[in-house]
């Protein structure tokens, strides 16, 4: 995958028609390119059109009559598998390493975008590109064990210009979302839900959850018409489980499923879905334009945000992604002018230009146990170097608090002239000498406001300023020597709160202050320590230590010695614990009376869907029963009908040369047949119907019971404290669910594709699921 520009490639799929125009469209590989012996490489596939000129156009007619068009590739009458392998295989690969990707669906309504994109649900054969997309995704990720990827969807619908969350919440509100840019430019859509999908399965359910709140109607051209733009994006995100490595991949793949271009004279459509087709075909023309400035290399702007289509898929127009386009066309008469019309616009799409690149990004906690790694190699690395250099005493590493008070003891004697000069061993310890240089500053400044307050308070009392200055060098205060004071000068200024003692001398004045703890200042602490003490962790010891000592201002604390707890009676037992040692009840028994207690509105669900699947296989057996009835019947006719034309000579299946007469009884025969058909077409589509729901039923009891058993197994272990699978009997055998019919076919299906074909589980499971799921929501509906 390299980062040249590259253009988008366009495939043509047509779809499978039994009125091929032969005589107006023609597919061949082009003919340019095979014979030129210079071209080297996949050859290029030409489509030809032919239209003759219309006899209304008169003598002189200028009308065009041939087309020619070349693509990258063409796909007429294939399979879903081979248009898979043809448009995601590079696609794929660069999405799994660290590229984006967009595979687009263009062409008129019907030509069959949807069943490519997303293909027949209820088949697992017809599956379209993005169930096997997904499949592809997880496969790849389970073959690379030693990269760790997290997998995450979302599903988007651009209906009437508006963005709706197709995986949201509904009560929430996922409609009106906005196009956004981050930092880097790139569009963002602006709260929009992205789930983390763990496996195939997962993913799965989100595609199918989103498939059933798309918006789709019914017009002549098609019964299941998509009327709206739907983008389904899966994001990945990839690092490495092997190297401590920082890089993260980012990719996205982007499957956009877009609205079918219309022509109104032709789909006469009306009310809401005239409104429907104008906002398709405005949004659909906003594209064109886009691309049309993009294949203009002159063109300085690009008008991306004139829907919100085109901002939404601006990386793959022109930016950041390995883009490409499946243009689906129809090969009937009727719709050759909008075919021509399709691939005009693919070969203006075969004129943009993207370029990929590699889209990497460094987790920033990752990055910064590198950097810490790198910075403990270096200082390792100076060491070394300081070692050898003769140089070891020098730190790299902070210091800690006895070596910055070691510096200010070195900074103190250098100012007082009682040391030469500083030894300068490191950059970091000359940051500190200034550090310590500035805090000594401060100090002397507070001390100069002290010595001012002190000289007023003295000379407002009286003391001559001789004696004030005196006291100052002393480093005692006027009042000292008096029993009112209330403060005493400390380090850091006037300390509040502690009492003089009579007599004694304070700490000398000037720098000394700021070079650690004095004997006075240490007997201040421990006096200060003797006023939180409490009284009952003192020792006897200690009491006659203290009276030894003058003036002792504290008193030493002492562990006590553990307490003796032999003789200590014991904790009473709550009756919870007893009761928890004795043996659970029996299961059954508690799942009865569960059901008959919380699980009460639970039980009646299920009941009351039971009692609906009842009615329904009943219903079912009675019609399957009417519908063999009447074809015994029409059978019954056909021989009698063969038998009366037999009898007068005539072949029941040849071919009738001459008007043949038939009698009152035939006659009354082929009455009663056509009318036997149309019960029987009546009836079997009634079975069918029928049959339908019993399907969802079965669904909706299977999902109840399993709600019920999953609240009673919550239930039973948070009453017992042990898991409950089912319900047991006295001795202690679980005892098993009884399944109805559906439930053993389920189970037998299941097992039979697992046999047969493995990877189909996911698909069918995921299909399950949001069955159930929309069969929860309606049952929530009706109750």
């Amino acid at each position: 995958m390299s980062s040249k520009s590259k253009h988008v490639r366009v495939v043509i799929r047509t779809r499978p028609t039994a009125e091929l125009a032969d005589h107006m469209l023609q597919f061949a590989p082009d003919r340019k390119v095979q014979s030129d012996p210079l071209i080297v490489g996949p050859t290029t596939q030409a489509v030809h059109i032919h239209i003759p000129k219309s006899a209304e156009g008169g003598f002189i007619n200028n009308q065009q009559e041939d087309w020619d068009f070349r693509f990258d590739s063409l796909m007429h009458n294939a399979s879903q598998e081979a248009v898979y392998d043809e448009c995601a295989g590079s696609v794929m690969k660069g999405l799994l390493n660290g590229y984006n990707g967009t595979i687009l669906a263009y062409g008129q309504t019907g030509a069959g975008k949807t069943f490519t994109m997303t293909g027949a649900s209820e088949n697992y054969k017809h599956r379209g590109l993005i169930p096997r997309a997904i499949s592809q995704v997880f496969r790849d990720i389970a073959d690379r064990p030693q990269l760790s990827y997290t997998a995450r969807i979302s599903y988007i619908e651009i209906y009437n210009e508006q963005m709706v969350d197709l995986l949201g919440d509904e009560e929430a509100g996922t409609c009106g979302l906005n196009v956004v840019e981050d930092q880097n430019g790139t569009a963002q859509v602006k709260g929009l839900t992205v789930r983390v999908a763990n496996t195939e399965e997962e993913a799965l359910s989100c595609l199918f959850e989103g498939e059933t709140a798309r918006s789709i109607s019914e017009h002549q051209l098609n019964k299941t018409s998509s009327r709206s733009h739907c983008i389904f994006t899966i994001w990945l995100e990839s690092r490495s489980r092997v190297e401590s490595s920082e890089k993260v991949l980012y990719s996205k793949l982007n499957l956009v499923d877009l609205a079918g271009s219309e022509r109104l004279s032709k789909t006469q459509t009306t009310g809401v879905s005239l409104r429907e087709a104008m906002y398709i075909n405005k949004s659909l023309t906003f594209l064109e334009q886009v691309i049309i400035a993009l294949a203009d290399k002159k063109r300085g702007h690009i008008p991306y945000r004139q829907s919100k289509l085109t901002n939404v898929l601006r990386d793959a127009l022109g930016g950041n992604c390995n883009t490409l386009m499946i243009a689906n066309v129809r090969c009937e008469r009727d719709y050759i002018e909008e075919t021509i019309s399709t691939l005009r616009f693919a070969t203006r799409m075969m004129c943009v230009t993207n370029t990929p690149e590699l889209n990497v990004q460094y987790d920033p906690v990752a990055l910064i146990k590198k950097y810490e790694r790198e910075i403990r190699e270096l200082r390792q690395e100076l060491s070394m170097h300081d070692t050898l250099s003769n140089r070891s005493h020098v730190q790299h590493e902070a210091f800690t608090e006895p070596q910055k008070m070691d510096i200010g003891r070195g900074v103190k004697a250098f100012l007082e002239n009682e040391e030469e000069e500083l030894e300068i061993v490191s950059l970091r310890q000359v940051k500190e000498v200034f550090h310590q240089m500035r805090a000594l500053y401060k100090l002397q400044e507070q001390e100069n406001e002290d010595w001012q307050r002190i000289h007023k308070s003295t000379v407002g009392t009286g003391i001559a300023k001789e004696e004030a200055h005196e006291l100052v060098q002393q480093g005692r205060r006027p009042s000292d020597g008096k029993d009112d004071g209330v403060g005493d000068l400390e380090g850091s200024g006037f300390g509040v709160g502690l009492a003089p003692i009579v007599g004694g001398r304070g700490p000398p004045g000037g720098l000394a202050t700021a070079l650690g703890p004095t004997p006075r200042s240490k007997e201040k602490d421990k006096h200060r320590k003797s006023r939180v003490t409490p009284a009952f962790l003192l020792s006897e010891d200690d009491d006659a230590r203290s009276e030894g000592v003058p003036d002792a201002g504290y008193r030493h604390m002492e562990m006590l010695s553990p307490v003796d707890v032999s003789n200590l009676p014991a904790l009473p037992v709550s009756s919870s614990a007893v009761k928890s040692l004795a043996p659970p009840p029996s299961r059954a028994e508690e799942f009865e009376s569960f059901k008959r207690g919380r699980g009460l509105d639970m039980t009646r669900i299920l009941a009351e869907n039971k009692a609906v699947l009842k009615e329904k296989r009943r219903i079912a057996k009675e019609s399957a029963e009417q519908v063999n009835e009447l074809k015994k019947r029409i059978d019954g006719l056909k021989d009698s009908i063969e038998q009366k034309r037999f009898g007068r000579g005539v072949r029941a299946e040849g071919p009738q040369t001459s008007e043949v007469i038939i009698d009152e009884e035939e006659y009354t025969f082929l009455t009663t047949l056509q009318t036997l058909k149309t019960s029987y077409r009546t009836l079997f589509t009634a079975l069918l119907q029928t049959r339908s729901e019993i399907t969802y039923c079965s669904a909706l009891v299977d999902q109840c019971r399993q709600k019920l058993m999953a609240e009673f197994e919550g239930w039973y272990e948070a009453q017992y404290g042990g898991a409950a699978v089912g319900g047991a009997d006295d001795n202690g055998a679980i005892a098993e669910d009884v399944m109805d019919v559906g439930e053993k076919f389920e189970r037998m299906q299941v097992a039979r594709m697992a046999r047969e074909d493995p990877d189909s589980l996911p698909f069918y499971n995921a299909r399950k699921s949001e069955g159930r799921k929309v069969g929860k929501i309606k049952a929530r509906r009706h109750m």
